[in-house]
């Protein structure tokens, strides 16, 4: 079911499989739905992301982390929906992009919201 979740992958790996659609289903589950968290505050080329579960939102609006970001001290970078516009998008416009222009691709959305033009 959701066995790429709560693992930790380099950052290269990880789009791979959102490029070839392996971290969603076809209809949506929410059993799929995911974040992405690191240790740094923006993307990095060979740096380890970790995939785990949605931030959840307890009383008074606090963060709730999973327990293994809580525990390593990993930072939010994004959730599902942000990483997977981003990577389709690029591929959309551009058949060969990189996993370099894709990382700029995700600082620019991160820090701009907004789409990085591969065009």
């Amino acid at each position: 079911m959701d066995d790429f979740k709560n693992q930790v992958y380099s950052i290269e790996e990880f789009l791979e499989l959102v490029k070839n659609k392996q971290d969603r289903k076809a209809s949506f589950d929410p059993e799929y739905n995911y974040a992405v968290y690191s240790s740094t505050e923006e993307f990095k080329p060979e740096m380890k992301v970790f995939i785990g579960d949605p931030l959840d939102i307890g009383g008074n609006d606090h963060e709730i982390l999973p327990d293994f970001v809580f525990h390593n001290k990993l930072h939010y970078m994004c959730s599902d929906e942000n990483i997977q516009d981003v990577v389709d998008l690029a591929f959309r416009q551009r058949a060969d992009v990189t996993s370099s222009q894709l990382i700029n691709a995700l600082n620019h959305y991160l820090e701009k919201d907004d789409f990085l033009d591969f065009k």
